[in-house]
């Protein structure tokens, strides 16, 4: 379900993660989201949690949890597409 903004994010999550961004959740749902906008075809899509767990299963991502939060990446800087 809702192939456009998953291709989309998955592409955008390979080029941020080959800079060495980390990634958490809420960045991965609020990414999706803006590709959302893009994609009016699938204008149902919410970037609910069932949402993240499934694509994070699907992309064997991990959650590894970080004393700091400095080397989260912010939106603004990473790579639009």
């Amino acid at each position: 379900m809702f192939p456009k903004i998953n291709n989309a994010l998955r592409e955008w999550m390979l080029g941020a993660l080959a800079t060495n961004c980390i990634l958490t959740g809420k960045i991965l749902q609020m990414k999706a989201l803006k590709f959302a906008e893009k994609f009016l075809e699938e204008n149902n899509f919410k970037a609910s949690d069932s949402w993240l767990e499934k694509f994070k299963k699907r992309h064997n991502l991990h959650h590894i949890k970080m004393h700091s939060e400095a080397n989260s990446a912010l939106l603004e800087i990473l790579p639009e597409e």
